[in-house]
């Protein structure tokens, strides 16, 4: 299968939960209700998302067997001051739920089904961006390395090996716009799933 190992995802995607929770941790109450890169969204607001989308990642790795399509309940937002305890836990959570998986096998999502392998892929992404949203311009934002990944995963239609890997991402995602390059996401972008099955 082309593009990154599910080994590879999910290390990456351990290691940048970890960086955003450690960075988070010492937000403080003012810190969470300054805005994110989000419009209309607070720092708060941005890593709550962030919990309720890996939450809805493993939820659906867990309830891979199930034969048809589960729900999903959000998880319960805790304090502004939780949250760095939340994301830990919850990113945590999909990387042991998807370590003993083959990187082929179906899991479920909200309205489809795709591999384990894009499922850690989709984790990444989420990570990477929201921890663009919460540090937003002028502070060490995604790595480069992480960026690549979910290019390779996710929009391997659209990687340019040529351009820079956080950018491009940014621009593939309506975050910031790259003028020589095509492919603006803008408000309208949509993930790219490599391998979705349909039921």
């Amino acid at each position: 299968m082309r593009g990154p190992t599910a080994a590879d995802l999910q290390t990456t995607l351990a290691r940048q939960v970890d960086t955003l929770a450690k960075r988070v941790r010492a937000f403080t109450t003012t810190d969470w209700a300054e805005p994110s890169a989000r419009p209309g969204q607070t720092n708060a607001d941005a890593v709550y998302d962030l919990i309720a989308a890996l939450d809805r990642l493993a939820t659906g790795v867990e309830l891979r067997d199930k034969p048809a399509q589960p729900t999903y309940d959000d998880p319960r937002r805790p304090s502004d001051l939780g949250l760095s305890i939340g994301l830990d836990t919850v990113g945590e959570r999909l990387v042991e739920v998807l370590r003993p998986l083959d990187a082929t096998e179906t899991v479920w999502h909200t309205d489809r089904r795709f591999s384990a392998r894009t499922a850690a892929a989709l984790g990444l992404a989420e990570v990477v961006l929201h921890r663009w949203d919460v540090t937003g311009p002028g502070d060490r934002g995604p790595e480069p390395r992480a960026a690549r990944l979910v290019l390779q995963g996710l929009f391997a239609s659209s990687d340019d090996s040529g351009a820079n890997p956080i950018r491009l991402l940014l621009h593939l995602t309506g975050r910031q716009r790259l003028d020589d390059q095509p492919g603006w996401g803008g408000d309208g972008w949509s993930w790219e799933f490599p391998d979705e099955f349909s039921e």
